[in-house]
């Protein structure tokens, strides 16, 4: 770590936003396997004793899987612009990480919902580059890719069948009736929610755009995305150009000045992002929210003192997204500290080798569904933190020393969450607690009277209007003059119904954000308490001042080793 300030974007010139990239299928070429994702679980399955045949592993193909769960290779189908002189365009890198398994096919069965996500490219100055990414599903159209996916489920077929009657070493009357009971049950099961007919079925692939900027502005980005996905999908056609927002956002939103705010339009609402001045905390707009549910306060706690003792932490999690939460909000929590050694948020699946690394890292590896923590075999894991964020576990390296005043410190952490109506223990076990707890704070303050907020039983405005005898004669007498008063009929109001949730939305960001300053500040005071005395832990000189000068590159002048004794007590 160092306490030295974070690169800034230097003298590029200064855009809200570098690229907008569009990842996903060609239809030109068809179905790639990802070759260095199917090595990779061909070394496991090998690693684990399991039998796998060498010809799958040079083709790419993985017989093992049903064809809707393989993985095929993605590319980058559009970047705009194509390249910035101070910013080069990584095509391979960017590709890799808006799709870390490559691309995923999808039924008209299976859940398609967009997924959002967040990844950072270091550079090898150490500056940083971040990108933002919506990924949804759309309908294939190529036939071409429909019938070598139906023709990868045939083969599929065939491998399942004929390994059930080559394992089976009993005679054909036994062989019936063990399929009969339970192989042909599970095949049956296999074929009716994992499978694919050209006739039948409507195929879907994963499709992202995504967003390369200089500056970790999340929430702003998101919101772009979503209403960007929006206008696609809608049967309402947008109202300007969709390559207008683009081009506008490119090229026309400038990057906010420190301690400015900035607007911009996306396709349907504005967008407001505010940037930190000199004299704030730095930037940082993942709800911190989110890690202490994720993790809970107490593993959280200990999570940070591995960073600060700078050891290798692997975050694993199905979810993209929660990766980069959970390793953007301790790194921030680290301020006026940085993380100084690798650090890959979302390791892609083919770059698993770093993991060998003999230094300190902070990576995330996603983890596939039905995957036992028992099954990962990882190196070094006497020095590893490994944290499973879906289950809201960690595991500790040995000897790990107490945080100086743990329980003091993590006293005053819960005062904070608890003021605003979060458990320390996080979604640890029970989520309604939370849920429970977090609602009767804001009942608590909806019917205080005090603050000035109106009591939640306040009446109806729809219904105080709907027999009001003004709005009665207006509308009796617009009749009579020939004006058409269809607009005017009082209904439940959608727009209405649409700005409170707007604005719920908006509270809760300024909820998010207001515990995220709080936070920040009670671990920046920790560490002021912590190095208040510093100078008693310097060693005086006893020489002049000329033969010091002379030799200090020789001298030591910081006990370091009684200074961490008296800190990790």
């Amino acid at each position: 770590m160092s306490g030295s300030a974070a690169p800034g974007p230097g003298s590029a010139p200064c855009r809200f936003a570098h690229y907008f990239v569009v990842c996903g299928t060609d239809a030109d070429s068809g179905l790639e396997p990802d070759e260095l994702a199917v090595l990779y679980q061909w070394l496991e399955a090998d690693r684990h004793g399991k039998s796998s045949d060498t010809a799958n592993r040079t083709s790419g193909e993985n017989f093992d899987q049903s064809p809707l769960r393989r993985t095929f290779k993605s590319k980058v189908l559009a970047h705009y612009p194509q390249n910035i002189e101070w910013n080069p365009f990584d095509q391979d890198a960017v590709n890799m990480l808006c799709m870390p398994k490559g691309l995923s096919f999808r039924t008209q069965i299976d859940n398609r919902d967009p997924q959002f996500h967040s990844f950072i490219i270091t550079r090898e100055d150490g500056s940083r580059t971040y990108g933002f990414v919506l990924t949804f599903y759309e309908e294939v159209t190529s036939k071409q890719i429909c019938t070598a996916m139906q023709t990868l489920y045939q083969m599929h077929n065939a491998e399942q069948y004929s390994s059930v009657y080559a394992s089976s070493s009993c005679s054909m009357d036994s062989l019936a009736s063990s399929i009969d009971e339970g192989d042909a049950t599970s095949l049956a099961k296999l074929q009716q929610y994992n499978s694919y007919d050209i006739s039948r079925d409507t195929l879907y692939v994963s499709k992202c755009i995504c967003l390369i900027t200089p500056l970790p502005f999340m929430q702003a980005c998101k919101k772009f995305l979503i209403q960007l996905y929006k206008a696609v999908t809608s049967q309402q056609p947008p109202p300007l150009p969709l390559e207008s927002y683009i081009h506008n956002l490119l090229y026309e939103v400038p990057l906010p000045p420190p301690g400015r705010s900035l607007k911009f339009y996306g396709v349907y609402e504005p967008i407001v992002c505010q940037r930190p001045g000199p004299s704030e905390l730095p930037l940082s707009d993942y709800p911190l929210r989110e890690a202490f549910e994720l993790l809970g306060l107490e593993n959280l706690v200990q999570v940070f003192t591995c960073v600060l003792l700078e050891m290798q932490i692997l975050l694993y999690s199905q979810d993209y997204q929660r990766l980069m939460t959970v390793a953007e909000g301790i790194t921030t929590l680290l301020f006026p500290f940085q993380w100084q050694h690798v650090y890959v948020p979302i390791l892609p699946s083919s770059l698993l080798h770093f993991l060998d690394a003999p230094v300190p890292y902070l990576m995330g590896l996603q983890s596939k569904e039905g995957t036992d923590r028992s099954k990962l075999e990882l190196p070094q894991e006497a020095n590893l933190c490994f944290v499973d964020i879906d289950n809201h576990f960690i595991e500790l390296p040995e000897e790990l020393p107490q945080f100086p005043n743990k329980l003091e410190f993590i006293q005053e952490i819960s005062e904070v969450l608890l003021q605003f109506g979060i458990p320390p223990e996080g979604n640890l076990h029970c989520s309604e607690s939370a849920t429970k707890l977090k609602n009767l704070v804001l009942n608590d303050l909806v019917n205080d009277k005090k603050n000035g907020n109106i009591p939640s039983n306040t009446i109806n405005m729809y219904e105080l209007l709907k027999g009001n005898e003004t709005i009665a004669r207006l509308q009796a007498l617009a009749k009579r003059t020939g004006v058409m008063v269809e607009k005017m009929t009082i209904t439940a109001p959608m727009a209405e119904k649409e700005r409170d949730v707007k604005l719920q939305c908006e509270e809760e960001e300024l909820r998010d954000y207001k515990l995220n300053v709080q936070l920040r500040e009670v671990f920046a005071n920790r560490f002021t308490q912590m190095f208040a005395d510093y100078e008693a832990f310097v060693i005086q000189a006893a020489q002049d001042m000329e033969s010091w000068l002379t030799n200090r590159e020789q001298m030591q002048n910081f006990d370091k080793v009684k200074t961490t004794g008296s800190l990790m007590v």
